[in-house]
């Protein structure tokens, strides 16, 4: 890729905001100088259903995207955003960890609301990817 997409966990599985690489991202983009002139994307759905692979073709991200050989595993832990690549306006997407992960068993539903809720808060736009 010519031009870097900047994608970091912004948020961990733990749920601890990464402010260090926040900071970073809105400095390598110029986020604070773009005003109200840029979109936010998010996707959201179940894990293993091509959410990271869906962004990385549409915004030319690089999100880690599952391998096939490995199995059907999580790939995508927490919340990751990336700079789109070649879109205008500015777009950030944002990769939300999979739904119902075998990973994280039934302690995971407070931590699956509260992504939720953030992506649908954040995002100018939300894809369900079933």
């Amino acid at each position: 890729m010519a031009e870097d997409c900047c994608s970091f966990q912004l948020i961990s599985g733990d749920g601890v905001l990464n402010r260090e690489g926040l900071e970073n991202f809105s400095r390598t983009t110029n986020l604070s100088q773009r005003g109200v002139s840029y979109a936010v994307v998010a996707i959201m759905g179940p894990q293993s259903g091509g959410k990271s692979t869906l962004l990385n073709k549409l915004f030319q991200t690089d999100f880690r995207m599952m391998d096939a050989d490995d199995g059907r595993t999580q790939t995508t832990q927490g919340i990751w955003i990336a700079k789109g690549i070649g879109i205008e306006p500015f777009t950030i997407a944002i990769d939300v960890e999979g739904s119902d992960s075998r990973e994280r068993g039934q302690g995971g539903a407070t931590f699956e609301k509260q992504s939720a809720l953030f992506a649908l808060a954040i995002a100018d736009i939300v894809i369900i990817n079933m």
